[in-house]
């Protein structure tokens, strides 16, 4: 019932805009507000677009799944030459990490003298024939083109993302009815049936660990414990032979014996 009533929360609110504002609102888009800074003053400004009742990323899944994936197979290389570039500047010496194509911090490259150095490191290549995979001035190569791919994706990424922003703009603006039924399908229904469908899996999951927990709580039996006493009971008892007193002491330790051993 709760997850049904969260869905219906935004349901209820489309449905509302659909009823005083018509149909046609589904292929509404509005300008996207954001407070920035202008000549030092908090000014709204207009940055990109947003769907009055569709989602652009809704859309962009349903129907631009190609131009999405794309973009996304981009960022993902861009955060793939991000670890490459921490692996490479990982495996320099300190000795190396001192030079100025390293940030002082030891952090990072510094691009401007990483591309400068390379430079100069190709027309050695040229001159003398390539360097030890391993060395230094192999992996500067290695970082400066990286740096040069990493510049490419940026730019190609910030490209696609803006041109996949205006492209689903037109797309909502141009939907037909049975688009937009199946868009708000997606939006109202889909997501409800996935909650519903792993709420057997999450009540399995939540069952299983309070069933762990008992089972740690339990680990240790009673008859394990027992067992564990009795043992220690022996064991001081044998112990107890080795003592030595007076008359009053060995009367008292043998007492004690007997006692551990069952004596009543």
């Amino acid at each position: 019932y709760q997850l049904l009533n969260n869905q219906w929360q935004m349901i209820r609110t489309d449905l509302e805009m659909l009823h005083t504002e018509g149909f046609a609102v589904t292929k509404q888009v509005d300008p996207f507000m954001v407070v920035k800074k202008v000549k030092g003053k908090d000014t709204e400004v207009q940055d990109g677009w947003v769907g009055h009742i569709l989602p652009f990323e809704l859309v962009q899944a349903t129907y631009l799944k190609a131009e999405l994936q794309a973009l996304k197979d981009n960022e993902n290389r861009l955060a793939e030459i991000n670890r490459e570039l921490e692996s490479v500047l990982e495996s320099l010496s300190e000795e190396d990490k001192e030079l100025e194509t390293i940030k002082e911090g030891g952090d990072g490259f510094v691009n401007a003298a990483v591309v400068r150095e390379a430079k100069q490191l190709k027309a050695e290549v040229k001159a003398k024939g390539t360097f030890d995979v391993d060395s230094y001035e192999a992996k500067i190569l290695l970082v400066e083109g990286l740096i040069v791919k990493e510049r490419e994706l940026k730019k190609a990424v910030k490209a696609d993302a803006e041109a996949l922003h205006l492209t689903t703009k037109k797309t909502i603006e141009g939907l037909d009815a049975e688009q937009v039924n199946t868009l708000l399908e997606h939006k109202w229904i889909t997501p409800l049936l996935g909650e519903l469908h792993q709420l057997p899996e999450r009540l399995m999951a939540d069952l299983t660990r309070q069933v762990q927990h008992l089972a740690d709580k339990y680990a240790v039996t009673y008859s394990d414990v027992a067992r564990e006493i009795k043992t220690t009971e022996q064991s001081l008892a044998g112990m107890l032979d080795e003592l030595v007193g007076d008359e009053f002491d060995m009367q008292g330790l043998a007492e004690f014996k007997r006692m551990l051993e069952g004596g009543v």
